[in-house]
């Protein structure tokens, strides 16, 4: 399956058993399942937007001009009026005769600005495209992210089962000799422990790596992967950073990844309701939501007295 077809295989909300179910698509799911099915369509953020081009600087530069495409503005289509204005018969001729011809009539001045924005434009697309290359090389000159992407395959599409369900997931890269998933990402926050664990935590990662290294292994014959490798890169900096995901991490992204799809081949057979439709739960407030609510409470008996 070539990738614009792995791209355009996707999972109609309507037939849950078609499939295909992905690593995205059953996070955004677990969430909430009756939101994800009548909520509207998930949009790519800025940042998501950058991680893409920065990701397919790394892993398929092709795609780069589809991605940051130069401006399609074609000078020879505009007439530059050689009249102030086109209240005579022959400058209302001239006018007529150049959008017959399918041209746009501008002015000196006005085409001179449509041509500078366009150069404009150019240049920054040129430059957007010239950054994400310099974020590859960097990634690629990086002592132990170099290696692993030395003879990789790249954009490697796996398609398999779950539940009797078709599924599917994108390794970036998959190293011709270590026995593991590697996938890049992008962080604005820092490549410290602490924040790498936090991105790890926030966006499911570990679920990622469970997911993929599951399906690979599945349907694969003659490789058995073992871990699960990130590569992070500052998007200010363009410093590198490759960790492994740890057994507990991967074992906590079985578990969960394993309700959550035990719950969507459910509603792929009974449909999805409201987990709420037949609740009445006693909810109180987060530890961090009361300790600021005492800390208040004291503050005004102080106060008071």
């Amino acid at each position: 399956m070539g990738m614009k077809e792995y791209h355009g295989w996707q999972l109609d909300k309507s037939n849950l058993k078609a499939g295909p179910i992905s690593c995205s698509m059953i996070k955004r799911f677990a969430d909430n399942p009756y939101a994800w099915r009548w909520g509207p369509e998930f949009k790519q953020t800025a940042a998501m937007a950058t991680g893409t081009i920065l990701d397919a600087a790394l892993t398929d530069p092709s795609q780069l001009n589809q991605l940051i495409p130069l401006p399609d503005i074609d000078l020879s289509k505009f007439a530059i009026a050689p009249f102030k204005d086109f209240r005579t018969k022959e400058a209302q001729k001239w006018r007529d005769e150049r959008e017959s011809e399918g041209m746009e009539v501008v002015s000196e001045k006005t085409f001179e600005e449509i041509k500078i924005k366009r150069d404009i434009n150019i240049a920054e697309c040129l430059e957007k495209r010239s950054s994400a290359l310099q974020a590859a090389e960097a990634v690629r000159n990086h002592k132990i992210a170099g290696p692993l992407l030395d003879g990789a395959e790249l954009q490697v599409g796996v398609i398999g089962e779950i539940h009797g369900i078709p599924a599917k997931c994108l390794l970036d890269i998959l190293p011709a000799s270590d026995e593991s998933i590697v996938d890049y990402k992008t962080t604005s926050t820092g490549l410290d422990d602490r924040s790498i664990s936090q991105a790890i935590g926030k966006y499911r990662y570990h679920w990622q790596g469970v997911f993929y290294k599951t399906l690979f292994n599945d349907v694969s014959a003659d490789r058995h992967i073992e871990s699960f490798k990130l590569i992070f890169q500052d998007t200010t900096t363009l410093e590198v950073r490759v960790v492994t995901l740890s057994d507990d991490a991967m074992a906590l992204g079985t578990q969960s990844l394993k309700l959550a799809l035990k719950e969507f081949a459910r509603c792929a057979k009974r449909g999805i309701r409201s987990r709420y439709e037949t609740t009445d739960d006693e909810v109180g407030l987060m530890p961090y939501h009361a300790m600021s609510e005492d800390e208040w409470n004291c503050t005004q008996e102080d106060f008071a007295q």
